[in-house]
């Protein structure tokens, strides 16, 4: 067989997960980061909108507003109540030279229901309390054909290079087939170099460089890459893939 799950491993140790940041006001929060080189600061990515900015001390009570984009969002209204399925912003990473170049990228929906995904770059201001947000820089965009599974993480690798997790345009099983069409960015990991050109470059050992797919495609056929990390031993790239009626995945992409 391709694929046969490994043999249950035994833990020692129980994980536990314990409440942080108790004193922050956050509203729908969906990832936590921090910039480069700085352990003093976190950032927290609202589904509404907002990226908001505290200091990296348990009982911390104030944030700032880093980023504010809920006009620009589709799964925010001015009345705060309404979350149009999995869309609003979904994913932001920093440049890996972020303390030279101040650079912030966000993956964000757009334009209503079903609406277009969006992968911008914005500039922090020298002071690095904020975001200019009139220097938004369109990386790429997608058009979504259903509202749900949209993906949208956006990480750095260890190589440099911008990863993107885009679904399989929603719905449920797959309707139009995009899980196994490598020619579409749908239920794929993208790959690309914003460092090597504009919009982007394309780094010369994605899978489908010379053909047989999109040129931008790095890992194809999954359902709904939500999340996923880099190992820091091995690099090697790990996504969460969503399920349908029984089975979510934690696969490793080789």
């Amino acid at each position: 067989p391709a694929c046969v799950a490994p043999t249950k491993p035994q833990f020692e140790t129980s994980v536990v997960l314990e409440p942080v940041f108790t004193g922050v006001d956050m509203v729908r929060p969906l990832l936590a980061l921090q910039a480069p080189g700085d352990a003093s600061r976190w950032y927290v990515v609202e589904q509404r909108g907002r990226v908001l900015a505290f200091d990296n001390t348990p009982d911390v009570s104030n944030s700032d507003v880093f980023l504010d984009i809920r006009q620009r969002v589709t799964a925010y209204n001015d009345s705060g109540s309404y979350y149009d399925e999995e869309q609003g912003l979904l994913g932001m990473a920093f440049d890996p030279n972020y303390a030279t170049n101040r650079f912030i990228y966000v993956s964000y929906t757009r334009g209503g229901n079903p609406g277009t995904s969006v992968v911008s770059r914005f500039v922090v201001h020298e002071d690095g309390q904020s975001v200019d947000d009139t220097s938004e820089y369109e990386i790429l965009t997608l058009s979504q054909p259903f509202s749900n599974h949209n993906g949208g993480h956006i990480e750095f690798g260890p190589d440099g290079f911008l990863y993107i997790g885009f679904g399989d345009g929603g719905a449920g099983g797959d309707p139009y087939g995009y899980g196994q069409n490598a020619s579409s960015w749908l239920a794929t990991i993208l790959r690309v170099d914003v460092h090597g050109g504009e919009p982007y470059g394309v780094p010369g050992d994605n899978p489908f460089v010379d053909g047989g797919g999109a040129p931008e495609v790095y890992a194809w056929g999954l359902r709904n890459p939500w999340r996923f990390h880099f190992d820091k031993e091995t690099a090697e790239l790990w996504p969460g893939d969503v399920g349908q009626d029984e089975w979510e995945e934690i696969d490793i992409v080789v």
